[in-house]
């Protein structure tokens, strides 16, 4: 049984075919007509507006219809009139309409009543509806038109009283006039909430004014909000500004501008007296634009109103700063009393509030929360005896446990507390490592003499606890300034730009993941905590934020089948299909030679993994060798010999049992792919020992058979979104971390060379650090279409290009230097496809918030895949539109952003969001939905392979010289083009 729909009191049944219908009234002859299709019963592939396609019983019904009344025509033409841009894909009907016509509202008591009689005819007309084959709607309907359906918690429920189907409070935000794009029509309509606060600018000034502020002193950049504060009420005569931390300022009033700098004095939290000198200048052009915020809807996404949109970055900042600290867009609250979560390893998770401006059809405020771990507030000794579990006595020496210790605390800022008997206050140093020896020996220079760290605190008459322990190197790395371990505590108020270890992140994730209902409840709280519209310099600006989350309506698109060998089908639900017993669509139908690879485990878990691969590769009919080859290799300088033998022998595959840490994986596939040309698979040592059992090997499999060029499955053909002779493109840039900048970035670029979309091919490259444009799409296009036409005997019609992870400002360098270099491929090609670039969004706080509660069938209360959003929250003048295509396992599933830069092909929307969502089930690692189409997947682990042959490098030249040493096997590319999965 499938999910219940959960805008209906009850799931639509299944039943004897009906005349389809729409808003209870059925299609009419000229109706059909319109949309091609006949009353004889030919399909309606877009019906006018919204319902299931008509049959050719409609006339039985025609007489009955007419009698309910002249008022129920001309409702629904108003309907129609306020369809805009959806019905039947027709834009110069959407171009006629006016806006004010949109924009009516009717009295509140007929609205209620037309509300109750829209309920009555739907709960009539509910089991006459028919639910089979593909369905089409128009757009969503207005709000005084719909009734808010409630999700029912339990399959069989009987109807909810009428009352209780009546409109809730909640406020739908109607879109804005819409412009010349045409938007979804395809379908089941519905609505969410979207973590959207509505910005009200009623009262927001035309022009703001910036200034630039410069803030010299030797003291730390933390405390220039202080200094600032101070100067603001020193000599601007307490002006409202505000104020970004670090160089520039805005008011919507001038300010005078000081000639020179002034002195100020701020205090810190030991008593410390810190000196800054404060300086305000006018900038070039002070002026900022912030009426822009009313007129962008004219301009393209990558023209955003930059500046204005900075400056209110700056003022809806303004209540965060002093209650909270900052990384990134959010703002990290401390955790309450007996609430903290510890992360077991020093650190502990804090929950912050993103916020941020985002253009849809007007501005609105993106508000979420974030994850980070932050060193916990405590003494060293703390984290000593806590997470090192070592006790601290007077012989207590730590040199055995310095890599560990000092892999916490390099970089980390700390407190020094001096002795009473110094009668100097706590001073703040960041922490540059641990001293070569403990406190009682390690030495330093002081007034031309060498002394210890201990004997220098007994002359200052205090006696070291342990003095055995080492101490803290603090201070600027060429100066010898050692601290005891005893005197320092870690600082309750940094934010660490450190990488976060495996185990770190898998905590954090588990403390991120809550049903949308508990994450809208943390979103409030943070909200209520900060008060933005109590906030001074908010209210100064004329900004005034919205209290609840916005409402739009959205579209779920129905799932394709899954199609496997001998026309077997599956269906998809919830995102998720089972092969029951089915085989591969198209394996190979000739027997592989393998082997089995293993280190130090027992023979018998080598034994029992050989016959479960067996066992489960005549369940989906992969042909292997009913014997493999099994040797035994004692460390990683032994795998040359046994690849190279495994090549000279012809072998098609090699499992390799790797151990359960380090970079063995790395090596394999180093030494595999690089230099012998062998294809592999790898499973830690765990796997094989503890869950080598069919689920698992089978989910292997799919990884296998994809690598030895078979395709798991296809899609049924849909003729929604059938494009012929089509190559789909997938792009991703993988970055270095900050700590590793000297490192390249690695270009992964994959692309399908069969009729399904399911095989493919990738090539990868290495460009300069953090580039995000392709600098080298042309020659990797002319090898994908080699490769194409190598399989397909022709070049494509179609380049569906999918481009993962790039900003909106980045937009234009995308069509100047990627697409041009594909179109340059294709010209020395002497082929003319029709281009699709889509680029594709996964790093925003965007989120959907379905009404009603968690129930067994989803637990964490998301959306269903297939659920659409291209109103509202998008540019008005852009195709682009969210999509959540996956079930999300844990946490509150993240939609992907599409939005689409070039489209010479002239695709339909509906076309592109239809074939987007199908591309979504054709990952070939798993039998899911994934969260964004397989060509963009595909990319990313194209890329992440380039990374993996970067590993054990330290040293690198240039880009260019690094790729010609790590370059693949080229037999290897052409007999196994899919190994990178």
């Amino acid at each position: 049984m499938g999910k219940e729909n959960k805008y209906k009191p009850n799931a639509e049944k299944p039943s004897k075919p009906t005349i389809k219908r729409y808003f209870g009234k059925p299609l009419q002859e000229h109706q059909l007509k319109a949309t091609g299709a006949s009353a004889e019963g030919d399909k309606v592939t877009h019906p006018p507006y919204g319902g299931p396609a008509a049959s050719g019983l409609q006339k039985q019904k025609q007489k009955q219809e007419e009698e309910q009344g002249e008022w129920q025509t001309q409702r629904c033409q108003k309907r129609r009139d306020k369809a805009g841009e959806g019905w039947g894909g027709k834009q110069q009907q959407q171009q006629q309409q006016l806006p004010q016509q949109r924009g009516q509202h009717r009295d509140p008591i007929e609205k209620q009543n037309q509300q109750q009689q829209t309920v009555q005819r739907r709960l009539q007309g509910h089991n006459e509806q028919h639910q089979g084959g593909s369905q089409f709607y128009g757009p969503p309907k207005p709000q005084d038109e719909l009734p808010k359906w409630p999700r029912a918690q339990n399959r069989g429920l009987p109807l909810q009283p009428l009352q209780n189907l009546l409109p809730q409070t909640q406020k739908v935000v109607p879109p804005l006039p819409a412009g010349t794009m045409k938007r979804g029509t395809l379908g089941k309509p519905g609505q969410v909430s979207v973590n959207y606060l509505e910005v009200n600018l009623d009262k927001m000034p035309a022009v703001a004014y910036q200034y630039d502020v410069k803030i010299t002193s030797v003291c730390p950049k933390k405390f220039y909000r202080q200094a600032f504060e101070q100067y603001r009420v020193e000599h601007l005569g307490g002006a409202i500004a505000a104020y970004d931390g670090r160089g520039s300022c805005y008011s919507v009033v001038k300010l005078k501008c000081s000639p020179q700098g002034q002195e100020m004095k701020v205090t810190d939290r030991h008593g410390r007296t810190l000196n800054y000198t404060v300086e305000l200048r006018k900038t070039q052009d002070s002026e900022v634009d912030l009426s822009s915020l009313r007129s962008y809807m004219k301009d393209k996404i990558y023209d955003k109103p930059m500046r204005a949109l900075q400056c209110l970055e700056v003022v809806l900042a303004a209540p965060c700063h002093n209650t909270a600290r900052r990384a990134g867009r959010s703002f990290f609250k401390g955790s309450d009393p007996g609430n903290t979560f510890d992360l077991k390893d020093g650190y502990e998770a804090l929950v912050g509030l993103y916020q941020t401006f985002v253009l849809g059809d007007r501005p609105f405020v993106n508000v979420d929360i974030s994850h980070k771990a932050f060193p916990k507030a405590m003494s060293i000794i703390d984290y000593i005896e806590q997470y090192q579990r070592q006790k601290i006595d007077k012989s207590t020496n730590l040199d055995y446990r310095r890599s560990d210790i000092e892999s916490f605390l390099n970089d980390i800022n700390i407190i020094y507390d001096p002795p009473a008997c110094f009668g100097s206050a706590p001073r703040v140093f960041r922490v540059n490592g641990l001293s070569k020896a403990p406190a009682s020996t390690q030495t330093f220079e002081l007034d031309g003499k060498e002394t210890t760290v201990a004997k220098y605190f007994k002359s200052r008459e205090y006696d070291l606890r342990f003095p055995n322990l080492l101490c803290l190197h603090v201070g600027p790395p060429l100066k010898h300034i050692y601290l005891p371990i005893e005197l320092c505590r870690i600082d309750d108020r940094q934010t660490m730009k450190r990488k976060d270890t495996a185990a770190r992140v898998a905590a954090i994730l588990k403390f991120a993941a809550t049903s949308t209902n508990e994450r809208k409840a943390k979103i409030v709280r943070l909200l209520e905590y900060f008060k933005h519209n109590l906030d001074p310099t908010i209210s100064h600006f004329g900004i005034r934020l919205g209290t609840d989350f916005i409402v739009v309506n959205t579209r779920t698109l129905n799932a394709p089948q899954i199609e496997y060998k001998n026309n077997n089908l599956a269906s998809v639900r919830n995102g998720s299909w089972r092969m029951d017993r089915m085989q591969f669509f198209e394996p190979k139908p000739k027997p592989h030679k393998w082997a089995i690879l293993y280190g130090k485990i027992n023979y018998q878990y080598v034994d029992e993994l050989q016959k479960m691969v067996l066992q489960q590769s005549r369940t989906v009919n992969l042909c292997l060798d009913t014997k493999a080859d099994k040797r035994n290799y004692k460390d990683e300088r032994e795998l040359d010999a046994h690849f190279h033998d495994f090549k000279r022998n012809q072998f098609d595959l090699v499992f390799v049992i790797i151990p359960n840490v380090g970079r063995s994986y790395d090596v394999v596939k180093q030494k595999a792919e690089l230099k012998h040309g062998i294809l592999t698979q790898c499973l830690k040592q765990i796997t094989v020992e503890r869950k080598c059992n069919p689920q698992c090997i089978g989910n292997v499999l799919l990884k296998v058979n994809s690598k030895l060029n078979g395709i798991n499955h296809k899609l049924r053909d849909d003729p929604r979104c059938l494009l012929k002779n089509a190559m789909f493109l997938g792009a991703d840039v993988t970055h270095p971390s900050p700590d590793q900048w000297e490192m390249p970035s690695v270009v992964g670029v994959a692309a399908s060379h069969d009729p399904f979309g399911a095989s493919y091919n990738m090539q990868y490259r290495l460009q300069r650090s953090t580039l995000e444009e392709i600098e080298d799409m042309e020659s990797i296009t002319l090898e994908h279409l080699r490769v194409y036409y190598q399989f397909r005997k022709s070049y494509p019609e179609h380049i569906i290009y999918y481009r993962d992870g790039v900003g909106d400002c980045q937009y234009p360098k995308i069509k100047s230097e990627e697409l041009r270099g594909i179109t340059a491929a294709c010209c020395k090609m002497h082929i003319k496809p029709k281009i699709c670039c889509v680029i594709v969004v996964k790093r925003h706080h965007t989120r959907f918030f379905p009404s009603g509660a968690p129930s067994q069938y989803n637990q964490l209360n998301n959306v269903d895949p297939g659920t659409v959003v291209d109103r509202t929250i998008v540019h008005p003048n852009e195709m682009e539109f969210f999509m959540v295509s996956h079930q999300a396992n844990q946490g509150t599933a993240k939609p992907t952003r599409y939005s689409v830069i070039e489209n010479t092909g002239n695709l339909d929307i509906d076309v592109l969001q239809q074939l987007t969502f199908n591309l979504c089930h054709m990952f070939p690692r798993c039998n899911r939905a994934v969260s964004y189409p397989a060509p963009a997947y595909l990319a990313h682990l194209a890329a992440a392979r380039g990374r993996v042959y970067l590993t054990g490098s330290t040293m690198f030249r240039s880009p260019q010289e690094e790729y010609a040493k790590r370059l693949i096997v080229p037999d290897f590319m052409k007999t196994n083009p899919m190994y990178f999965v």
